[in-house]
């Protein structure tokens, strides 16, 4: 490799803008002129973790089944929640119609009964006793 591309594999590298691919080409054909880049490479060589095969997949489903367990625990709480709500107002409202009070009872009564005695007054009865052209004479009988 010439000793241009190492140079811009170097700045680049420093700028933090190269390849994993342009790193392992840098740290494969560095220079003992380079000592700092050199000594990197050796320690980067060292220490060098392979992941296994299908990591990604293995990390994903143990993600998915995380949330999944979250989730299931999660919706059967807010049903149950959702249930018990819905049949304490169904109750409660059950007990608030179910019956009234006799003083409620005593109270619609009289009201419907004033509305008939009001609706209903007795008219009194006018006899005619005498009459004429300028007067007349009636009694009234209730």
């Amino acid at each position: 490799m010439s000793e241009e591309n190492i140079k811009d594999l170097i700045g680049k590298y420093k700028s933090g803008r190269s390849s994993l691919k342009e790193e392992s080409m840098l740290f494969d054909n560095v220079d003992e002129s380079e000592t700092g880049i050199k000594m990197w490479s050796t320690f980067v060589k060292n220490n060098k973790k392979v992941a296994p095969n299908n990591f990604n997949d293995d990390l994903w489903q143990s993600f998915d089944k995380r949330t999944t367990k979250n989730n299931r625990f999660g919706i059967g709480f807010i049903t149950i929640a959702a249930s018990i709500l819905l049949m304490s107002i169904l109750f409660i409202n059950n007990i608030r119609n179910e019956g009234l009070s006799n003083k409620e009872k005593e109270a619609l009564l009289n009201e419907a009964k004033m509305m008939f005695l009001n609706s209903e007054e007795v008219q009194p009865i006018h006899n005619i006793v005498v009459e004429t052209d300028l007067l007349i004479v009636y009694t009234k009988t209730e």
